[in-house]
């Protein structure tokens, strides 16, 4: 009896730590919650010129288990081809939220963060695929 109950009081701590209480974005003042492990925090789609078929090119950001290091999958889909990615956010930016824009290349997302008190839309990674290969990578490189 004793041998399992110290793996439950490890795995019950583990479990709590996970849940990531509200944290303080970088000098905002504001309280902001971060998404539960799971959730998709952006998303965006365009549908592919490519007749005959009906193809579309989606994007998505999903929250990792780790959402204290600024952790995230990234999901992209080329019409039946589908391809997963990591994304970190950068260091002292862990709480900045991932936005996705239309990049200027056809078929391609970037994906960026605004800074609380600023309106400014800081590039960081681009998603973007032609018919025989999906790209994932970052763009810039920021500390905090």
């Amino acid at each position: 009896m004793k041998k399992l109950l110290l793996p439950a009081c490890i795995t019950s701590a583990v479990l709590c730590a996970c849940n990531n209480p509200p944290t303080e974005s970088a000098g905002s003042g504001k309280k902001i919650t971060m998404p539960k492990p799971g959730a998709v925090v952006a998303e965006a789609h365009m549908p592919i010129n490519d007749p005959p078929r009906n193809f579309t090119f989606s994007v998505k950001v999903i929250a990792d288990s780790n959402m204290a290091a600024g952790e995230y999958y990234i999901d992209a889909d080329y019409g039946p081809n589908f391809n997963e990615g990591h994304l970190v956010m950068p260091k002292g930016g862990e709480s900045f939220l991932p936005i996705i824009k239309k990049a200027n290349e056809p078929n391609a997302f970037i994906i960026g963060f605004k800074m609380p008190g600023d309106t400014t839309f800081y590039e960081y990674f681009e998603v973007s695929t032609d018919k025989h290969a999906t790209k994932m990578q970052y763009t810039k490189a920021y500390s905090f």
